[in-house]
This record gives structure tokens, sequence and C-alpha cells, in this order.
């Protein structure tokens, strides 16, 4: 719990919890007035339907909100030290020698600033914003399309027709 409340003290997650309260209260007075309007002499069962609609929106922000929080302030833990890495393998797995399953080695992890920028997820130390190498495997390809075609266009210019 005391995890949860270190998060919950920084002014991003004062701003996140803010901002969970107004949808939740938003959404409820949404579902008060589809209420008042589906027993209004106009209303319909559509107006129900929505009156019962809007609170499950509710649900859902706050249910986030719970699950952001806890999750960051697992990641923050197992950052500072304070809780063992979830991703990191068992000392005693067995092996192919065993008779077991091999174990298939799983890549480096990056180092993890400490400051988180976001509530999901740290930043990996030494990547910046728009340098292009965090960018994923479809963000490169549509570069690297991108610059052949440029290329291309300055070659057809070059060439007298």
């Amino acid at each position: 719990m005391g995890r949860v409340l270190r998060v919950l003290a920084t002014p991003r997650w004062v701003g996140w919890t803010l901002l969970a309260v107004v949808a939740v209260i938003v959404c409820g007075g949404m579902a008060y007035w589809q209420l008042i309007r589906a027993e209004s002499p106009t209303g319909s069962v559509l107006n129900a339907g929505y009156a019962l609609q809007w609170p499950l929106f509710g649900v859902f922000f706050a249910a986030l909100w719970w699950k952001m929080l806890h999750a960051e302030a697992h990641q923050l833990a197992v950052l500072r030290g304070e809780l063992p890495d979830d991703d990191a393998a068992p000392p005693d797995e067995p092996g192919a020698a065993d008779g077991g399953p091999a174990r298939v080695p799983t890549p480096e992890r990056a180092p993890v600033v400490e400051t988180l920028d976001t509530p999901f997820t740290p930043r990996p130390a030494g990547v910046r914003p728009g340098d292009g190498q965090g960018a994923p495997l479809r963000g490169r390809a549509r570069t690297d399309y991108n610059a052949m075609l440029a290329a291309l266009a300055r070659s057809d210019t070059d060439e007298p027709r």
C-alpha cells in the first residue's frame, strides 16, 4: 500500500486521479440524464439502455485508473530494487539435459531511466524522442520507403526528358 501512496503523491498522478474522478462523475451524470430522459414522454427504450451503459463507462475509467496506478507502483518498486523482476527466469529452471523443455534465451533488457515520463512504462535509457532508434520495424520501414521515394524524385528531376 505504501508503494501506491508514493506514486499517488506525484503531481502527474494527482492529475490522473482528478481526471479519472471527473470522468466517473460525468458518466454518472450522463446516466442520470438518460434515465430522466427515458422517463419523459418523448423518451424511449434506447434512453434506458444508455442509462444502463453510462455507469459501465464510469466503472471502466475507475478500473483503468486502478490498473495503471498499480502497474506503475509495481514497476517503480522493481526499479528501486524493492521487488524482484517478474521477467527474470528462476535460477533452478530445468534444462533440456534434464528432460525438461529447453530454455529460450531472452535478449538483454535495456537499462531503464528512473524518471518516468508517462504513467504507462518507463523509457529505456539512451533513447531520445524522434531519433528513430526506438521506432518499431513498421516505422523504420516507412522511413526507409519515404527516403527511397525522395531519392527517386530527385533522380527524376536530375535527368533531362
